[in-house]
């Protein structure tokens, strides 16, 4: 060995030893020392490349890792950490490419498996990335984050089960992965499961006193429940570990008004005017709406809610313009083509389905707590999202339309409701889908289930429409711009027109405003076209220690029925008064 690579030797020795200790800068300081001598120093380049990417300056590590390749082609050390410096880049199809080319070199790598999980992941690939976390967790079975991932793919392809034993086998690899407990919590949430739910995030904070997210996911599950007081001191803790997050503030003021005193918005003005493109601006505008409401000053209201909602929909760009489309353009499609072949079987005629419809903010929830309040009980499903999610499946799977044989279509549709746990026979069948959207799927559902129960919730549109805009819809995108609400309620109308058209006196229509002025003449007809027995229980709902909501209208289900003044929304119309021109509908009173 001559001098000078015994000197470089030497030189990296020293490097490493200071990188081991994790002196990061002198390490590097050493790796120049070298690369002023030889730039084609392989551990060097990859020892620069490490050292970049610490400092999160992945343009530079990939220039390093590029000229190492070009030293040695068939590094898998260089190749997975370029393909990890083009992840972080946001360049995903370069970032796969390399990974593939080190699974070619050494197949179980295990890290390179795991981040092209995590790449399809994050370029939203979910049944991708799904498959690459699987073949990690199959190499390394004690790899609690790749079970973490691979639950969290489950949990957003609605796949549960799945979800929550892969959270937990996280957590038997590693107790302490506090976040596994929380999104372990959000899945039972998503479920119902309730109980499970407030476990899991009372396991959270227990691990992590200070998870402001664990308690904030607390307050709302118990909001779930009716236990405002319990949501109240969640929300509180939550402020008092993230005491400048607009968000908790929001959630809490929804449930203790007295919050919003003047002390809080100067605090909120001042977030809001230096945080410009986050959620505490979001919050913050959503929370200055509300102090102008109470002042009624209704047009500074509205420009603060349209800020907030723009902000937000900003925020879930590349989901919510997906969403948009999907309202506007597929959904359409879907509802005027999609169709099941049709026979004379009556398999599954004991199945009563009472679907409700609808827009957000109808009355809805309250409707479906009258009928589930009497004295036969029944299954309630709340927002079910069974036919939507189901319809697309199959258009996906046959491409096409036609989605099949009303006989296959009515028998998976039944595990899936059975797996919901909606179908008993101690309740006769008979059960609720208040998925709102199902009004895009009629003829379907009379295809389906020619027997089931239809009932349309109409409320007067003004209210509706004002109702949607002054609550954050957080998962609907066409509620956070006017001019998508209008738009949507356009079609709405024209699907219900034209189902009643075709199949007349099959919908039972029931307006909210009639409900809550005479609720005991409106619930008697309700039950009635439901074939359920009527009592007073049916009004008495709010009694129930067992009523849960994740709806909107929460709060207002916790007492009895009152009367709605329209009055109260009548400040809006001359505000949203040129969409009259292109909406007729807006117009009638």
């Amino acid at each position: 060995m001559n001098k000078k690579n015994q000197s470089l030797k030497e030189i990296f020795e020293t490097a490493v030893k200071y990188y081991k200790k994790k002196d990061f800068k002198t390490a590097e300081i050493y790796c120049y020392k070298i690369y002023s001598i030889n730039p084609n120093h392989l551990d060097t380049l990859l020892m620069l490349a490490t050292v970049e990417a610490l400092k999160a300056n992945f343009e530079k590590a990939k220039e390093f890792l590029i000229k190492a390749i070009e030293i040695k082609p068939n590094n898998v050390t260089a190749l997975h950490n370029l393909a990890t410096a083009y992840k972080e880049l946001g360049k995903f199809d370069e970032a796969i490419d390399n990974y593939n080319k080190v699974l070619k070199l050494s197949p179980k790598h295990t890290n390179a498996h795991y981040n092209l999980g995590m790449t399809f992941y994050k370029s939203n690939q979910l049944k991708k990335a799904k498959s690459f976390f699987k073949k990690t967790v199959d190499i390394q079975n004690n790899f609690a984050v790749a079970f973490f991932w691979l639950a969290n793919c489950h949990a957003e392809l609605k796949e549960y089960n799945d979800a929550i034993s892969c959270y937990q086998k996280s957590l038997e690899i590693n107790p302490n992965l506090v976040i596994a407990y929380n999104n372990l919590g959000l899945v039972f949430n998503s479920i119902n499961d309730f109980d499970n739910a407030i476990s899991s995030f009372k396991s959270a904070v227990k691990i992590k006193p200070n998870h402001a997210g664990a308690y904030h996911n607390l307050a709302l599950t118990f909001k779930n429940l009716g236990k405002f007081d319990d949501a109240i001191r969640s929300h509180e803790m939550a402020i008092k570990h993230e005491p400048e997050s607009l968000t908790n503030y929001y959630y809490l003021s929804e449930l203790k008004e007295e919050i919003l005193d003047s002390k809080l918005k100067s605090k909120i003005i001042k977030i809001v005017e230096r945080d410009k493109a986050n959620t505490n601006n979001i919050f913050g505008n959503y929370l200055l709406a509300k102090y102008e409401r109470k002042l009624k000053n209704y047009e500074q209201e509205l420009k603060y809610l349209i800020i907030g909602h723009q902000n937000y929909f900003n925020l879930m760009r590349k989901k919510f313009e997906l969403g948009v489309k999907y309202c506007f353009d597929d959904v359409l499609k879907i509802s005027e083509g999609a169709k099941v072949k049709k026979n004379n079987s009556i398999k599954y005629n004991k199945i009563k389905p009472i679907f409700i419809v609808g827009v957000p903010r109808c009355g809805s929830t309250l409707i479906e707590k009258i009928i589930g309040s009497g004295k036969k009980l029944i299954s309630l499903g709340e927002e079910t999202a069974v036919f939507e999610n189901y319809v697309n499946k199959k258009i996906l799977e046959k491409q096409s339309l036609d989605i099949g044989n009303v006989d296959e279509v009515r028998d998976e549709l039944h595990d899936i409701y059975l797996q919901k746990g909606l179908l008993s026979k101690k309740n006769d069948y008979i059960f609720t889908d208040k998925s709102l959207n199902n009004f895009f799927y009629l003829e379907l559902i009379k295809d389906i289930y020619p027997d089931s129960k239809i009932i349309h919730c109409k409320r007067d549109v003004l209210s509706s429409i004002v109702s949607i805009f002054q609550n954050n819809l957080t998962e609907l995108a066409w509620t956070h711009n006017l001019d998508n609400v209008f738009k949507y309620f356009d079609n709405y109308f024209e699907i219900i027109e034209n189902f009643k058209t075709a199949y007349p006196n099959t919908m039972y229509e029931l307006e909210f405003e009639k409900l809550t002025t005479n609720p005991l003449e409106e619930s008697k007809k309700l039950m009635k076209f439901c074939d359920l027995p009527w009592d007073k229980k049916c009004l008495e709902f709010y009694k129930r220690k067992d009523l849960s909501s994740k709806t909107a209208s929460n709060i207002q289900i916790r007492e009895a029925i009152y009367k709605h003044s329209l009055s109260k929304y009548l400040p809006y119309k001359k505000l949203l008064d040129k969409y009259g021109k292109s909406y007729s509908w807006f117009n009638r009173k």
